[in-house]
């Protein structure tokens, strides 16, 4: 089984993710809120492999 790994993008950007590395789903969510402070239009992505997904809100 391979790790889900988190990262943040924007659609203004959508290839440039920064990975936020291996965080569980909950760590993931609070680093994306923190941005969103800043960046209101940033949103959470994910991927268990090489191609990042919108994760799903929850």
């Amino acid at each position: 089984m391979v790790p889900t790994e988190y990262g943040i993008a924007s659609p203004s950007r959508p290839d440039d993710i920064e990975p936020l590395g291996r965080l569980n789903r909950q760590a993931a969510e609070a680093r994306i809120a923190d941005s969103r402070a800043a960046w209101p239009d940033v949103y959470l992505v994910q991927r268990a492999g090489k191609i990042w997904v919108p994760a799903c809100e929850q």
